[in-house]
């Protein structure tokens, strides 16, 4: 009986957790809230700085994304991988490499799910700053 209240308290706190994440809309503690594409494109805030994602095509399961980042100067990417927001689907590598001081370039691979509209996020995590930062986008099947 003890062990369905703990694993019931543990899933009720994950959901919350997950759901926090998403609808938090303080841009300047992380990218922005949503990419909206303009061009496969899209602007965020790093730390009060405009930065920006381009994608060699819109995010969709189950093919591969090159994605490239321009980030303020001299910011360091230690790791960076993708997670469902709506669905739990595992953390998904992002490969990225950089290419100056400035930019970075890399790719992914989205798994596929049976929700019609998932969200995602990026989880950028940076040299020297204790805070991920997150970048929303959704994929539509």
């Amino acid at each position: 009986m003890l062990a369905i209240v703990v694993v019931a308290g543990c899933v009720f706190f994950a959901h919350k957790f997950q759901s926090t994440a998403f609808t938090d809309n303080n841009v300047a503690n992380g990218l922005g809230n949503s990419c909206n594409f303009v061009n496969e494109t899209c602007e965020f805030n790093v730390n009060g700085n405009l930065a920006i994602a381009h994608f060699s095509v819109p995010p969709v399961p189950e093919e591969s994304v090159t994605v490239s980042l321009t980030l303020p100067q001299n910011l360091i990417i230690e790791s960076a991988w993708i997670e469902g927001v709506n669905m739990y689907m595992g953390k998904i590598p992002v490969l990225l490499e950089s290419e100056d001081n400035v930019k970075w370039s890399g790719w992914f691979m989205l798994g596929s799910c049976s929700e019609p509209v998932m969200r995602w996020q990026i989880r950028l995590n940076i040299q020297g700053q204790d805070t991920p930062h997150y970048l929303y986008f959704l994929t539509q099947s």
